[in-house]
C-alpha cells in the first residue's frame, strides 16, 4: 500500500514537472493547458479518497510554490476537485467510460469557474478574462481527455518477462 502511494506521488511529480516545463510551450493565447486535472481525476477513480486528497493537496502546494501571487489557490482547488469528482463518480459503475468523461468535464468546468472567480476578484472581471476562461475550459477539456485516456491505456499495459 505504501509503495502504491509512493508510486502515485512520483507520478504526480512527473506530471507536475511536465506541467511546469513542457505545457507552457503548448500555450495558445496565453492559455496553458493543465494536465494535473486528468491526473486528479485518475487518482479519484483508482485510489481511495483520503489518498487522493493528500496527494492532490501536496502536489497543489508544490505547484503553488511556482505561483507566489496566488499561493494556495491550486492546493485548495485540487482538494475541491477531488471532493467534487469523488462525490460525482459514486453513483456510476467503476468501468463506465461515460462517467469518467463526465467527471473530466465536471473537473475542468469547476477548475475554470474557480480560476475565473479568483482572477476576476484579483484583477477585475472583463471580457478578455471571460474569453480566456472559456478558451481555457475548452483547451483543458481537450487535453484532459487525451491525457486521461492515455493514462488509462498505460495502466492496462502489463510487462511479462519470459526466460527461455
Amino acid at each position: 500500500m505504501i509503495l502504491s502511494i509512493l508510486w502515485t506521488f512520483l507520478l504526480g511529480l512527473a506530471y507536475l514537472y511536465t506541467q511546469l516545463l513542457v505545457m507552457p510551450a503548448l500555450a495558445i493565447s496565453g492559455v496553458v493547458p493543465n494536465i494535473l486535472i486528468p491526473w486528479l481525476v485518475y487518482l479519484v477513480w483508482t485510489r481511495a479518497r483520503n489518498h487522493a486528497l493528500i496527494l492532490g493537496f501536496v502536489v497543489g502546494t508544490m505547484y503553488d510554490s511556482t505561483h507566489p501571487d496566488t499561493f494556495g489557490m491550486h492546493a485548495l482547488l485540487f482538494v475541491i476537485l477531488v471532493l467534487a469528482s469523488d462525490a460525482f463518480r459514486k453513483p456510476f459503475e467503476v468501468d463506465s467510460n461515460v462517467a469518467k468523461g463526465l467527471t473530466l468535464a465536471l473537473a475542468s468546468l469547476i477548475f475554470s469557474i474557480v480560476q475565473l472567480v479568483i482572477y476576476g476578484m484579483a484583477n477585475g472581471f472583463g471580457s478578455n478574462l471571460l474569453l480566456l476562461s472559456l478558451g481555457g475550459f475548452v483547451y483543458n477539456l481537450v487535453f484532459s481527455f487525451a491525457v486521461f485516456w492515455g493514462m488509462q491505456l498505460l495502466s492496462k499495459v502489463r510487462l511479462t518477462i519470459v526466460n527461455d
